[in-house]
């Protein structure tokens, strides 16, 4: 075989396996950001249900008192 071939076939398997190692990482890091968003947005959920609450005692939509 040409000496030329195989430098080529190990450069780009090389290469191939330098962007396969990048992918992992990417993919890795995507999926911890997944993690935390989803935290986040169940927090903010919570959140927003607790101050609906608290507006709706301090504010209530039918006031027995406004007979």
């Amino acid at each position: 075989m040409d000496s030329r071939v195989q430098k080529s076939i190990n450069k780009l398997e090389a290469l191939k396996q330098k962007k396969l190692s990048e992918k992992e990482k990417i993919e890795h890091e995507l999926s911890s950001i997944n993690t935390d968003l989803k935290r986040l947005y169940t927090f903010k959920n919570e959140q927003d249900k607790l101050q609906t609450a608290i507006n709706d005692f301090y504010q209530p939509k039918n006031t027995i008192n406004n007979n």
